[in-house]
């Protein structure tokens, strides 16, 4: 037993297992790359967008404030956005309020959406057909008529 405590009073412990410096090194640098393309990058694109949607707003688009105020863009100065809301109203903004430019839609694909869903209907209407003519009761979906 004191054989034990003299080991432990002598100060000579084993050497703990340091880990090479240079794999911590590799791992920040990792880790600092990592972070740079899944958050910097990310957002400095978004700004660089946002500055490009600013300086092209242009009198007549339609537009959406961070607010959720949709108007038409009535004048443009440098930091101010004046947007008519409806026939008597117009609001002047910075133009850091605005969110988004709505872009407009084309009349050729809503035309393209409603062929779409006639011929959906029309694959639907053939298809009840279809499992009528063969029912389990063994007729063949139609009604007799009785005369």
């Amino acid at each position: 037993m004191n054989d034990i405590l003299f080991m432990l009073a002598d100060g000579t412990a084993a050497p703990v297992g340091g880990s090479n410096p240079l794999v911590m090194i590799v791992f920040m640098v990792v880790f600092i790359a990592f972070f740079y393309f899944v958050v910097i990058r990310p957002q400095n694109k978004k700004k660089k967008e946002m500055e490009i949607m600013m300086n092209n707003l242009k009198k007549g688009d339609k537009v959406v404030t961070i607010g959720g105020i949709m108007g038409k863009v009535s004048s443009v100065k440098d930091n101010t956005v004046v947007v008519k809301v409806c026939d008597n109203s117009e609001i002047t903004f910075e133009k850091q309020a605005i969110a988004r430019v709505v872009l407009p839609q084309n009349k050729n694909t809503k035309i393209e959406k409603k062929d779409d869903k006639k011929s959906i209907e029309g694959r639907n209407s053939s298809a009840v057909d279809s499992d009528n003519s063969g029912s389990e009761d063994g007729s063949d979906g139609k009604e007799e008529s009785k005369s």
